[in-house]
This record gives structure tokens, C-alpha cells and sequence, in this order.
């Protein structure tokens, strides 16, 4: 990661699980962590395609 590149101020936090199954599968738990909402899905794309639900809006300036 570039560390002269800032993170956003707005901010929220996932938990992923990723479980690799006997037949060479994934399977993926996504947690929203403030809100406690839950989604399983086969691939990482899905999840991350789930995670933009929670996606803050960016601040307007006044």
C-alpha cells in the first residue's frame, strides 16, 4: 500500500471468513460489522459486489 496515499475519513468495517472447501471451492461470510448483516457467497467478487450496499455516500461541500 502506498503510504503517501490517505484513507477516506468516512469509514465502515467488513469481517470475511473464506473457507477453501474438499473439492477446491471457496466459500465466502461477509459480516457489516455495525449493522451485523450477514451474506455467503462462492467468490470473492460477490462479496465485494455485496460490501457496496454499505458504501458511504461521499460528503458533500457546503
Amino acid at each position: 500500500m502506498d503510504k503517501t496515499r490517505r484513507l477516506p475519513k468516512q469509514r465502515t468495517t467488513f469481517l470475511v471468513r473464506c473457507w477453501l472447501l474438499p473439492d477446491g471451492s471457496r466459500c465466502y461470510l461477509v459480516r457489516h460489522v455495525p449493522s451485523g448483516a450477514e451474506a455467503q457467497t462462492d467468490s470473492l467478487e460477490a462479496a465485494l459486489q455485496w460490501m457496496e450496499q454499505f458504501r458511504l455516500a461521499p460528503s458533500k461541500p457546503e
